[in-house]
């Protein structure tokens, strides 16, 4: 009875020894497992944090300016442009119509009357000239008749760099020009056309106007500011054609 008793408890023994080796496996099972996956995911989480907080700060602090765009800002010349700066008004030349010239005084050779048929409809203007000032500005006026200067027949209107006609193939014309360009215009082609407006050309009068001036002009404003001493008129007047009767002696001879 003895030995079966020390026997029980020897077994009970080694089923209380195995339970204490079961719980201790068990326990480092889960301890190993803890360390292989549960440490490294961590470990894995960190260092993606560390890296979103590496790219975040980088565009936070990007609209602050650096110190060296400030001390490049500092130590810029003075007298260097700045990009922002916009041009004063000041820097804009300033553009002013023409003026007349404080000096009117001119050279003019304009005839004062012009010969034709007295059924002519048509007349070409001679010659003129004109000497003295820089810049002219000439007004032409008529009274049913027109004008036509520079390409007969077409409207020369210009504005250009160095010459302005407006009103070409009407009764008021206005010219501007360099003087020596004035010339060459008004006598190309033949000489200055006027033409009448079905009517006999004989009793009209061309009237013609020169002013000096700073600078090429664009319109006929300045046109009332020429002086008297400075108007011409170039009446057109028929020929004197008729028929006379006179009376004589004739001697026939037999």
């Amino acid at each position: 009875m003895l030995r079966m008793s020390q026997v029980r408890n020897l077994n009970n023994g080694d089923n209380s020894y195995k339970r204490k080796m079961a719980v201790r496996f068990i326990v480092l099972s889960l301890s190993a497992f803890f360390v292989s996956q549960v440490i490294p995911t961590l470990a894995e989480e960190q260092d993606r944090a560390t890296e979103l907080t590496a790219e975040i700060a980088p565009s936070e602090s990007s609209p602050s300016p650096s110190p060296s765009t400030g001390n490049e800002t500092t130590t810029a010349p003075s007298d260097a442009p700045s990009a922002s700066a916009t041009p004063s008004p000041s820097s804009t030349p300033t553009i002013y119509p023409a003026r007349p010239s404080q000096s009117q005084g001119m050279v003019l050779q304009v005839p004062t009357e012009v010969s034709v048929d007295p059924r002519a409809q048509i007349v070409r203007i001679p010659r003129i000239s004109v000497s003295g000032p820089e810049y002219l500005l000439v007004c032409i006026n008529t009274v049913n008749t027109v004008v036509d200067i520079l390409t007969i027949g077409a409207p020369d209107n210009v504005n250009a760099t160095n010459l302005f006609i407006s009103g070409d193939l009407s009764s008021t014309v206005t010219l501007s020009a360099p003087t020596t360009l004035i010339n060459t215009v008004f006598n190309a082609s033949g000489g200055a056309k006027v033409s009448a407006l079905g009517r006999a050309l004989a009793g009209q009068q061309v009237l013609v106007g020169f002013l000096a001036i700073d600078k090429q002009a664009e319109d006929a404003s300045l046109c009332p500011k020429i002086l008297s001493e400075n108007r011409r008129t170039i009446s057109i007047k028929a020929l004197g054609l008729g028929i006379g009767m006179k009376k004589g002696e004739v001697t026939l001879k037999r």
